[in-house]
C-alpha cells in the first residue's frame, strides 16, 4: 500500500471515529434534552399544583373572613369572638402555606385546607348559636325595659303611693325575715325534740376464735373486734318509719376510727353544719317506742391501741348518746 492509500485509509478511520463521536454525543444530548424537558414538566406541574392549593387556601380563607366580617353586631363581647376565630384562622393559613411550599407536603397541605374549612363551618355555626342567644336576650331586655318603664310610670303617678309601696315592702320584708328567723328556730327546736336518745349503751370488745366465737376481752393486743348495743328511747315528736343512727368510735389519739370501705362516711352537724366523720351506722323500723338491742360491729382488721375510747351516737345530726371505754 502506497502512502496517498494510507493517508486515505487514515482520514476514513479518523471519519468515523469522528461521525460515532458525534452520534454519541447527538444522543447524549438528545436524552439529556428529554431529561431537562421532563423535568421542567415535572416542576411546572409541581408550581401548578402549588398555585392551585395557594388559590384554593386563599379562597377559604377570604370567604371565611366575608362570612364572620358579616356576622359583626353591636356586641362587643360577639365581637370579639369573630376576631379571636379570624386570628386562629390567620394563623392556620400561615401554617398551611409553609406545607404548600414543600412540595412533599402538598398532600398535607390539602388535608389541612379541608380541616380548615370544616373549622370554618363549626366557628360560623357557633357565632350564629352566639347571635341567635345574643337576640334572644336583646328582645328579653328589651321586653324587660318596657315592664321596668311602665312598672316606674306607675310607681310615679304619685308620691304618696310610691313612699306607701316602699314601706309595705319594707314591713313585709321585716316580717319575712321574722318569720324565717323563727321557723328555723322552730324547725331546730323540732328537729332537736325529734332526735332519738340512745340509752342503755353497751361496748363489748371481743376476740373472734376460729371457730367463729366471740370472747370478750380487755387487752387492747386480744381485741378483734367491737360490738356496741343500745336501746332507741321513746319519742313522741319523731315520725314513725325508718331511723338512722350513726356510731362514732374515737381512738386515744382523738382520731375517728373510720374506713369507707366497711361503712364509714360523713354526716353534718345540726348543731353547727360541720362536715362529722363516723364509724359506722345502721338503720332501724322505729315506731315511736324503745327499741333494743340495735347493734354494730366494727372490725377494722388491725390492731386496736391501748387506752380510753370515745364512743357517740348521732340521730338527725345531733349526738343522742355518749359512753366511753377503756383497753389495757
Amino acid at each position: 500500500m502506497n502512502a496517498t492509500s494510507k493517508s486515505n485509509s487514515g482520514l476514513m478511520t479518523a471519519a468515523i471515529i469522528m461521525i460515532l463521536a458525534l452520534l454519541g454525543l447527538s444522543g447524549y444530548l438528545y436524552n439529556s434534552q428529554r431529561t431537562l424537558k421532563s423535568e421542567k414538566m415535572a416542576i411546572e406541574e409541581e408550581n401548578a399544583a402549588k398555585q392551585a392549593a395557594y388559590e384554593e387556601l386563599e379562597a377559604s380563607f377570604n370567604e371565611a373572613n366575608a362570612q364572620l366580617d358579616e356576622m359583626r353586631t353591636t356586641n362587643a363581647e360577639l365581637n370579639a369572638k369573630i376576631d379571636e376565630q379570624k386570628e386562629k384562622l390567620a394563623a392556620q393559613k400561615r401554617k398551611i402555606a409553609r406545607l404548600i411550599r414543600n412540595s412533599r407536603d402538598l398532600k398535607k397541605a390539602r388535608e389541612e385546607i379541608a380541616n380548615m374549612n370544616a373549622q370554618i363551618a363549626q366557628y360560623i355555626q357557633e357565632i350564629q348559636q352566639l347571635k341567635e342567644q345574643n337576640a334572644q336576650l336583646v328582645s328579653a331586655n328589651e321586653g324587660l325595659t318596657k315592664e321596668k318603664a311602665m312598672l316606674t310610670e306607675n310607681l310615679e303617678k304619685t308620691s304618696a303611693e310610691k313612699e306607701a309601696l316602699a314601706q309595705a315592702k319594707q314591713e313585709l320584708e321585716t316580717q319575712k325575715q321574722k318569720l324565717e328567723s323563727t321557723n328555723e328556730v322552730l324547725n331546730k327546736k323540732v328537729t332537736a325534740a325529734s332526735a332519738i336518745k340512745a340509752i342503755n349503751i353497751d361496748v363489748r370488745p371481743v376476740k373472734i376464735r376460729k371457730s367463729g366465737k366471740e370472747v370478750k376481752k380487755r387487752y387492747a393486743r386480744s381485741v378483734d373486734k367491737i360490738n356496741i348495743c343500745f336501746t332507741a328511747d321513746a319519742n313522741r315528736v319523731a315520725d314513725g318509719g325508718k331511723e338512722v343512727f350513726y356510731v362514732r368510735i374515737i381512738n386515744p389519739m382523738g382520731e375517728t376510727m373510720a374506713i369507707e370501705s366497711l361503712g364509714s362516711g360523713t354526716l353534718t352537724s345540726s348543731d353547727n353544719g360541720d362536715e362529722i366523720r363516723y364509724t359506722k351506722k345502721v338503720e332501724v323500723q322505729y315506731d315511736n317506742k324503745p327499741l333494743s338491742d340495735i347493734c354494730i360491729g366494727w372490725n377494722p382488721g388491725q390492731e386496736f391501741m391501748k387506752g380510753v375510747y370515745e364512743v357517740e351516737i348521732f340521730n338527725k345530726g345531733y349526738v343522742t348518746g355518749r359512753t366511753s371505754f377503756k383497753l389495757k
